[in-house]
């Protein structure tokens, strides 16, 4: 038989593929060993939604009893106070979802109605600078959810779209916290507001890729 014989051609493919099979089974019969059980993707999400409202109601309680909630400014962001824990529900399971395709769009079109709804809702507002920039008081308060998200993404492969939906379901608590104590115009709501959610989104992104999954599931 000659060299170049096509015929050879796939059992040298199937020897080159088999250390990457072995590895593949090897993770695999991991996987199992360290959950014999599946768990519900349905019951992931609610336990991680449920996480992420609970801290939004520290936040808010936290807001009301230190008074610096202006519920006179609050009744004005009704629409946007709802978009925001809207794509804290949705935003959560679409990323924990499997497939779900149309739910990621539905997820993502929400995601840009709430910040269109936090910069085009915003009065002129006062002139002076906050004593604290409002974009620190975001990421700080936004950091607890976005842990909750990102131990949540660990049971699955990366994905841009889950991990995106999942850091803006994160930056929805400190946006809310934004509209209930930030009263600032249009350009301070889309710089120092929507800006530091979309930088809470970048770092889910970059955290949960560089993190190992543990598991491989999309």
């Amino acid at each position: 038989m000659s060299t170049d014989d096509p015929i050879g051609t796939p059992s040298t493919r199937r020897g080159t593929a088999r250390p990457a099979q072995a590895r593949a089974h090897a993770a695999a019969l991991a996987e199992l060993r360290r959950q014999p059980r599946a768990v519900s993707w349905r019951r992931n999400a609610a336990r991680t939604l449920l996480l992420v409202l609970a801290t939004t109601g520290l936040v808010v309680g936290a807001a009301v009893g230190s008074s610096i909630v202006d519920f006179a400014w609050s009744k004005q962001r009704l629409l946007s106070l709802g978009l925001l824990v809207a794509l804290q529900a949705l935003g959560v399971v679409a990323a924990i979802a499997p497939g779900r395709r149309v739910l990621r769009w539905a997820a993502a079109i929400l995601a840009a109605l709430a910040a269109g709804a936090v910069v085009i809702g915003r009065g002129a507002g006062p002139l002076g600078p906050p004593a604290i920039p409002c974009w620190v008081v975001h990421v700080a308060i936004d950091l607890i959810p976005l842990s909750v998200v990102l131990f949540a993404l660990r049971r699955f492969a990366w994905s841009l779209a889950r991990s995106a939906l999942a850091g803006a379901a994160a930056a929805a608590t400190g946006a809310l916290a934004g509209e209930l104590s930030c009263s600032r115009g249009p350009a301070h709501a889309l710089i120092q507001h929507v800006g530091a959610g979309l930088l809470i989104v970048a770092a889910c992104v970059l955290l949960s890729r560089m993190r190992r999954p543990e598991t491989f599931a999309s």
